[in-house]
């Protein structure tokens, strides 16, 4: 590349104050620049925070919420400042070392080459960002209008400037707080609350602008390159695109989770999912969201990655609601889980002597308790369980061994028994069964089953506020089996 005589006397002139060597270390010419003894740390708190923001910001422009739109400009403009005094400090004139990104690496700087490269890519990265302030800043008054948004938590609140004490109004009436509901019954009709309430308020549907979405996968993508020239300390995470869907083949985690759990994950019986927000699979009809974000499919099976090979697999049925793990309510299906604490998943054994946590009533709860094989004492353990109430293997009025919830506590090991039956439609949907499929009767109520004993450990909070975690089937019991599911479906 060939400088004019100006551009190269300017240049020099900024860069010789930069590398000035005192006389102690004049000979020196391995030690470290004195302005980039300070590089590393601060630039991977900065590529963090702006592969989250880069997240935040396509979650906001996919979102209907003014607060949290509002919010996320705010961050962005705090973010953009906090990296141009970064750049500042290593180098005044980022336009001088980077060429379009690339780090020029004969130009005099006090970097080595993989600190220009993140100090390059960093650049181009923000510099990509930076239509965003006003683009977020134009979507307000479009979303002031759409509904009463839900409040953000106090740490998502930096820099906002609307007045939380006046909440925005609905232009629909709220749906009915109705009670939690209770467990299903089989054979007998759901109650349903009685009320003026008919159906619930269409939510408003937001694609972004296919420009915008480009730019944000540019700024990302200009990031990425970056990472493998930090050092082996660095702890840099990718948040992934926020509009990519969960699917079975990818579990909904990271590109590069599966791999930083590989010596893990090559040992028999483990693997590693996601466990979401309850809201996720059921959203909240009082909560504004995007109705073109479409629910998440039922939770992932217990595979280590790879599709099932048969019909039916057992699946790590968790959910997170209200700050707590907890085992949700779908047909006969049930569990009961414990925090074992800060033990290591490798400590466990299928006899669970070696778990110094655990007491002797919860280790014969999971190793002794067997479900019934009828339908309505199925729905009875479900129920003690469920309401803590009259349980399986306590005694009122002393606290039950274990129970369907425990409060999420990061990198902490949870010891859980899942108990699934995969029930036919004829008798979820009550279908009749005419006297010609009688013969079939067998093959129609045919009901896969499990009933497993799982470790998992929470490793990684995503910013949705789901987890990855590691687990790792510890015993697999019979499969359970119901002898009197006939009496269950209507024959003509």
């Amino acid at each position: 590349m060939h400088y004019s005589p100006l551009f190269v006397l300017l240049s020099l002139s900024l860069s010789f104050p930069l590398l000035s060597l005192s006389p102690a270390n004049a000979q020196d010419t391995t030690e470290q620049p004195r302005f980039a003894q300070g590089f590393w740390r601060p630039a991977e708190q900065l590529v963090q925070e702006q592969l989250n923001l880069i997240n935040r910001i396509e979650g906001a422009f996919y979102s209907p919420n003014v607060y949290q739109v509002e919010a996320t400009r705010s961050q962005l403009f705090l973010h953009l400042g906090k990296v141009e005094r970064f750049l500042k400090s290593q180098y005044q004139i980022p336009q001088f070392l980077c060429n379009n990104g690339t780090p020029d690496p004969d130009f005099p700087a006090p970097l080595t080459l993989p600190q220009r490269q993140v100090y390059c890519n960093l650049y181009a990265s923000t510099q990509k960002l930076k239509p965003m302030v006003d683009l977020l800043d134009m979507r307000l008054p479009m979303l002031a209008g759409v509904a009463a948004p839900s409040l953000l938590p106090d740490e998502q609140r930096i820099g906002l400037r609307l007045n939380l004490a006046t909440p925005l109004r609905p232009r629909f009436s709220p749906v009915p707080d109705f009670p939690k509901p209770e467990p299903p019954v089989l054979g007998m009709p759901t109650k349903r609350p009685t009320t003026d309430y008919q159906e619930p308020p269409l939510q408003p549907a937001i694609a972004p602008p296919e420009a915008i979405t480009r730019t944000l996968l540019a700024a990302r993508e200009q990031l990425l390159p970056t990472l493998p020239a930090f050092p082996d300390s660095a702890r840099i995470i990718d948040p992934g695109v926020y509009s990519v869907i969960p699917t079975q083949s990818t579990l909904g985690l990271l590109p590069l989770e599966p791999q930083r759990y590989a010596e893990f994950l090559a040992q028999p019986n483990t693997g590693i999912a996601r466990i979401f927000l309850a809201e996720s699979y059921q959203p909240d009809p009082n909560k504004l969201q995007n109705r073109l974000i479409s629910p998440l499919p039922q939770p992932f099976p217990l595979t280590a990655g790879v599709e099932p090979t048969t019909d039916y697999v057992p699946s790590l049925a968790l959910e997170i609601e209200n700050g707590n793990f907890t085992i949700p309510l779908q047909g006969l299906d049930y569990g009961f889980i414990v925090n074992l604490g800060d033990i290591s998943l490798a400590q466990l054994d299928a006899n669970l002597k070696t778990i110094p946590t655990l007491t002797p009533e919860q280790r014969d709860l999971f190793l002794n308790y067997r479900p019934p094989n009828a339908v309505e004492a199925l729905q009875i353990d479900q129920r003690r369980f469920y309401t803590g109430k009259d349980g399986i293997g306590f005694v009122p009025p002393l606290s039950p061994p274990a129970a369907t919830g425990s409060e999420v506590a990061l990198n902490n090991t949870y010891l859980v028994r899942l108990i699934q039956f995969q029930l036919p439609e004829a008798v979820l949907k009550r279908e009749p069964i005419s006297r010609a499929q009688r013969r079939y009767l067998p093959e129609i109520l045919n009901t896969p089953s499990s009933d497993v004993i799982v470790a998992f450990q929470p490793v990684h909070q995503r910013l949705d506020g789901s987890y990855t975690v590691l687990w790792r089937l510890l015993y697999q019991f019979p499969d359970p089996q119901i002898e009197n599911l006939a009496e269950y479906v209507d024959l003509e």
